[in-house]
């Protein structure tokens, strides 16, 4: 017996035969019709704050590459 009684339903030993695809395909479009009605369109505020993030990460990846750069070209390796 599971620590986790109320997750049984997941394992191996309690799932049925394979369905067929019919069921696979309308189980997929129940499940992306519920994501749909979830999910809601992000603000232009929340865009603009993923855009800073993903700057402000390129510039530091930039500056740590430049400052490497410079350092190995001033010492040479070998």
């Amino acid at each position: 017996m599971s620590n986790y009684p109320k997750y049984d339903k997941y394992t191996q030993a309690n799932k049925k035969k394979k369905s067929g695809y019919y069921e696979r395909i309308a189980t997929f479009f129940q499940n992306t019709k519920r994501i749909m009605t979830v999910a809601n369109k992000p603000s232009r505020k929340d865009y603009f704050l993923v855009f800073k993030i993903c700057a402000i990460g390129i510039v530091l990846l930039g500056a740590v590459s430049y400052v490497l750069q410079l350092i190995f070209s001033i010492i040479p390796l070998g």
